[in-house]
């Protein structure tokens, strides 16, 4: 207290000159009408760059949910449109089996897990990606991982709480994908290079494609479902034994910036796998 009353003490005349400065702004505000117009302006302005400095930042410390809430709702909408296919399909084959009509509301085959990159590579001949979710969030080996975007590869292993993935780019990732409403498939293949592109080999010279036309999942196998969005036509090149082609893919999903996935999850999988495990035998 008695350094306080010193300070007062010794900056006395400061601190009247301020409050005098600030008593006489006022009245020059409050008694002229020009001089209140700018003030506040001025005002304004100060407050409305001062809120959005702070929403600004609110906004960034918010990033990280936000993100998860769209991931979140992104999972429920693939979910929706999977089971509007399955509908459609349905009712396609309801009608050409002559009236047919079978319930499968409760054969919900695949299901989306939100989860999130925390470690990658792009610029390596075998890369891959870690996520953080594991055996405890029901995660196993084998299940297909996807953006919002396109397919970005399959669970190769996992520990209780993280996942090893085997992305699109590494040259041990094989999947079997088709030019878009095409029922003729070939591997989906990486040899390095450029992140940005991938190619599909062994496709039958017969079927006719387009620079630009869509490659999408053919559903040959128990990791995605079909009809997943891989890439665009780029380019392509004869095979040496002139009857297949090579597609140059330009991939939908941008590895550079990829930070949240969805874990595929195929109800059926493991049934299936077990089915055809004993027919190889």
């Amino acid at each position: 207290m008695k350094n306080l009353f010193s300070f007062i003490f010794k900056n006395l005349h400061w601190l009247l000159f301020i409050f005098l400065l600030f008593m006489s702004i006022m009245l020059i505000v409050n008694n002229n009408r020009f001089q209140r117009s700018k003030y506040l302006a001025a005002a304004q302005e100060v407050t409305g760059q001062f809120y959005a400095v702070t929403g600004s930042f609110y906004a960034y410390t918010n990033l990280k949910s936000t993100n998860e809430d769209m991931m979140h709702r992104i999972a429920e909408l693939e979910y929706q449109i999977y089971d509007y296919r399955q509908a459609l399909n349905l009712a396609d084959d309801t009608v050409r089996s002559g009236g047919i009509n079978i319930d499968s509301s409760d054969d919900q085959i695949y299901q989306w897990l939100p989860a999130k990159i925390i470690n990658s590579s792009i610029s390596k001949l075998d890369n891959y990606l870690t996520l953080d979710k594991g055996a405890q969030d029901s995660i196993q080996p084998d299940m297909g991982v996807v953006s919002s975007r396109g397919i970005v590869g399959v669970v190769m292993s996992t520990s209780s709480h993280f996942s090893r993935v085997i992305p699109v780019l590494n040259e041990k990732f094989q999947l079997n994908c088709m030019v878009k409403n095409s029922n003729a498939f070939g591997p989906l293949v990486w040899n390095g290079g450029d992140p940005r592109y991938t190619y599909l080999t062994e496709l039958p010279r017969h079927v006719t494609f387009e620079v630009g036309d869509t490659i999408v999942t053919s559903g040959y196998s128990a990791v995605f479902p079909p009809g997943l969005l891989v890439g665009t036509i780029s380019d392509f090149e004869r095979q040496t034994d002139d009857n297949y082609n090579t597609l140059k893919v330009k991939l939908f999903t941008d590895f550079s910036t990829l930070s949240d996935v969805m874990i595929v999850k195929n109800k059926y999988q493991q049934e299936q796998k077990k089915l055809e495990s004993n027919e190889v035998q």
